[in-house]
């Protein structure tokens, strides 16, 4: 059980809620995300009611809560600032939680709401073993699946022109690496996709905080590792310095022998980069609960 010692505002708790979810998911720089945060933990302060000992319900999701800080702190900023100590299910936080999210995602309310659909059906097919994937290569199983949906959908026998093939979409020579024989398996992809990932987080050296280099490491896996750092080295500054934002600008503006009039290669990988952790964050808030 977690124990708060403040009262609770909730006008100062959707402010914190709202400004951190959306420092968040922009890629603000970690020392800009300290710096917020120690402003909501001010206001908390000037609130606090000493004698008010409030129990909350035991989280089941605590282990996704630990791993992702910034949805930590908003549940906490919500349950930091109210006039009367109260206790109140987990859920309801979990609701507001989803609510922002919704609310700062870039996707379309089709492309929501087919998330929606897809996450009630296919992916329950499949959720147990992009769980154990994720747990095998110490991964976010949530980040996993939402690469695999942004690949393919869930679709385990999904193709394109390029000649990628299955759930994680996986070329033949990377699922030659990471031990796949047959792409349309889809056990054998979700493995080799979160192998892949996995490696790929290894070799990241670069961004300030944790969501850039997440953000490094899904560039990769669209571009390749090599395109990636060519980049890096293309923008001034030591590169272990570069932050995402930087590599999404020179990445608009570059040009390539893979691009049309209309969609450059660069814009597709940036594309990419924000739509997974889009999906993401949506799968984060569904797996917040009592």
């Amino acid at each position: 059980d977690i124990f708060i010692k403040y009262k609770l505002n909730k006008d100062h708790a959707t402010i914190c809620a709202e400004a951190l979810i959306n420092a968040e998911l922009v890629g603000a720089p970690s020392h800009g995300l300290s710096r917020l945060k120690m402003y909501c933990d001010r206001i908390s302060k000037k609130v606090i009611n000493p004698k008010a000992k409030i129990k909350i319900k035991k989280i089941q999701t605590v282990k996704f809560l630990s791993k992702n800080a910034v949805i930590l702190f908003v549940f906490i900023s919500l349950m930091s600032c109210s006039k009367d100590p109260v206790v109140t299910p987990v859920s309801v936080y979990c609701s507001v939680i989803s609510e922002k999210l919704l609310a700062f995602s870039r996707l379309s309310n089709f492309e929501k709401q087919k998330f929606q659909e897809l996450s009630d059906t296919r992916l329950q097919k499949y959720k147990n073993d992009f769980i154990e994937a994720a747990e095998t290569f110490d991964l976010e199983w949530e980040l996993l699946a939402a690469v695999a949906f942004q690949e393919s959908q869930w679709n385990p026998k999904a193709r394109s022109a390029t000649q990628v093939k299955g759930m994680m979409m996986l070329t033949l020579p990377t699922a030659a690496s990471v031990g796949v024989t047959n792409r349309l398996d889809p056990i054998q992809s979700i493995y080799g996709g979160a192998q892949y990932l996995s490696e790929l987080r290894q070799m990241v050296e670069h961004g300030t905080s944790s969501g850039d280099k997440t953000a490094f490491v899904l560039a990769a896996y669209n571009l390749g590792m090599t395109n990636v750092k060519n980049a890096v080295d293309q923008i001034n500054g030591n590169p272990s310095k570069v932050t995402w934002l930087e590599l999404e600008e020179h990445l608009i503006q570059s040009k390539s022998s893979m691009d049309t009039e209309s969609y450059s290669r660069g814009q597709q990988t940036v594309d990419f980069v924000e739509r997974v952790r889009d999906y993401y964050y949506l799968l984060l808030s569904q797996n917040c609960s009592d």
